[in-house]
């Protein structure tokens, strides 16, 4: 929390209209500041500590399926979804919370107090849901190593690896070598120096 006590909350909606909303019934609320408002996720810095973020998944690239926490650099804060219509439940598992378009104003501040207490009771670490060895086969993959590779490097076979693989793919919610290594090098697992 900052120095007046208050959550820190970052807005991401493309619409100025929805954002200008969401923005003056949180910024009623003594427990609420609003630091960011962005149209694109890529504008947000994660320097800013943010205690919640607040995000229209439309913005979301998910043909990557990236991990919402490693998408917005590891961030430890609530997330929470800003809908303005129906997505799949695999979308809506990412987030701490969803806050409907249509909520009213004590809904909303609701969700986001649940959020929060959400994430203080069961914080999230999807990179310690992984084994050692599961650590160790996706920063090989990271590293554009094929199944032989990494059996022949871990005296392991191809089989082992493969089923290492799938384990990874669903503890992160990533199906693609290109996220697996977005997920990696944002988690600290491989650095760019790697790539030769």
């Amino acid at each position: 929390m900052n120095r007046e006590g208050k959550y820190k909350v970052v807005l991401i909606e493309p619409s100025e209209i929805v954002a200008s909303g969401i923005s003056a019934i949180i910024g009623k609320n003594p427990e609420f500041t609003i630091v960011q408002t962005l149209a694109d996720p890529s504008y947000y810095n994660s320097n800013d500590n943010a205690d919640v973020i607040i995000v229209n998944p439309a913005v979301i690239d998910f043909n990557e399926r990236f991990d919402m926490r490693s998408y917005f650099g590891g961030s430890e804060a609530a997330i929470v979804a800003l809908t303005h219509s129906n997505y799949e439940e695999s979308v809506l598992r990412q987030y701490d919370e969803c806050i409907g378009i249509y909520d009213n104003a004590s809904r909303i501040i609701q969700k986001i107090r649940n959020a929060i207490e959400e994430c203080i009771q069961n914080p999230r670490s999807d990179i310690n849901e992984l084994s050692a060895r599961e650590r160790d086969i996706l920063k090989a993959v990271a590293k554009g190593m094929t199944n032989k590779e990494i059996a022949d490097e871990f005296n392991i076979s191809i089989y082992t690896v493969i089923s290492h693989r799938r384990n990874i793919s669903q503890k992160l919610g990533i199906n693609s070598i290109p996220g697996l290594t977005v997920y990696a090098i944002m988690n600290k697992l491989v650095d760019m120096s790697d790539f030769g």
